[in-house]
């Protein structure tokens, strides 16, 4: 199988069209000579995914990221018009969707080869549809970071070998893999001691769901203006840094990928009050697996709720 994480853009619609199967080199069962499915994924998060689902197929896989920086922050990402190309031409495009990664998906054409976790809606407006019929996972408070939702995560790796199935019927692809890759994460959540912690943006709000004894004392407007994605008000930073200064906090969960000056006075803040911060990404450090990186972060919250 070949996996690389190039510039690339993906769908998934091809999939179902054909029934071609590919091999991964000696095999013979493809009877019109080897055929690569093309797998591209808006970030190397759901790349990551994708790769587990490919390790349990013969048949040849190419899985690619387009975002391949970890500085660069998804939610204001542009591609360019050799990714949308890319994208177009691929078999398979997989992406997180409400909104977080709809620069990638409202690019594709065939909309059928777009699997996803959330809905495929516009940017900002995923809080319009957290009810809405047919939805794959819970949506919490319009929260985009849905990666971080194991149930999502196996969700959207069982539709990827469903897809690559679809495309080559002797693949045999499964999700059992990644089922056991992220077993036992919520239960260690779950597990947790109670505290009380405040997040500098929303990130991790899907993978602390598991657990009711942790409280988020994130000043409310503060949370609110984030979640849109804009610039919290120097009142609501006032308000943060008296939920610092008042011990109303244990931990402080810290984004760097969406660092502003604002949020650099919260982490320094916390620090100077003794205060532990764990930092929780959008995407893992350069190079480093997803799953790796989910478990060091669930580590890092064990280890601070001490």
């Amino acid at each position: 199988m070949l996996y690389s994480r190039s510039l690339t853009l993906v769908s998934v619609a091809a999939l179902a069209l054909t029934a071609t199967a590919c091999s991964s080199g000696s095999s013979d069962s493809s009877a019109s000579g080897d055929e690569t499915i093309k797998i591209v994924a808006s970030t190397p998060i759901w790349a990551d995914v994708a790769n587990v689902v490919a390790e349990s197929t013969d048949a040849d896989v190419e899985v690619s990221s387009v975002i391949t920086d970890p500085s660069v922050d998804p939610h204001h990402f542009e591609p360019t018009a050799a990714n949308i190309a890319q994208a177009n031409e691929a078999d398979m495009v997989v992406v997180g969707g409400g909104g977080y990664d709809a620069w990638l998906y409202e690019t594709v054409k065939e909309q059928d080869k777009v699997v996803t976790a959330l809905p495929l809606i516009e940017h900002g407006t995923l809080d319009e549809h957290m009810n809405d019929e047919g939805l794959k996972v819970t949506i919490i408070d319009g929260n985009e970071h849905i990666w971080y939702d194991v149930e999502a995560i196996n969700v959207v790796a069982e539709e990827i070998a469903d897809a690559i199935n679809a495309k080559d019927p002797e693949a045999g692809a499964s999700a059992d893999g990644l089922e056991e890759k992220t077993k036992g994460f919520a239960d260690r959540i779950a597990a947790l001691p109670a505290k009380k912690y405040a997040q500098t943006e929303p990130i991790a709000d899907y993978l602390l769901a598991p657990s009711d004894s942790w409280t988020d004392n994130t000043p409310e407007k503060y949370r609110a203006a984030t979640l849109d994605e804009g610039e919290p008000a120097a009142a609501d930073l006032a308000r943060f840094l008296g939920v610092i200064k008042n011990g109303d906090i244990d931990v402080l969960i810290y984004n760097p990928q969406t660092e502003t000056d604002m949020t650099t006075r919260i982490h320094d803040a916390a620090e100077a009050a003794g205060i532990p911060v764990v930092e929780i990404g959008e995407t893992p450090v350069d190079g480093e697996n997803f799953f790796d990186y989910y478990e060091s972060v669930v580590s890092a919250l064990e280890s601070n709720a001490k």
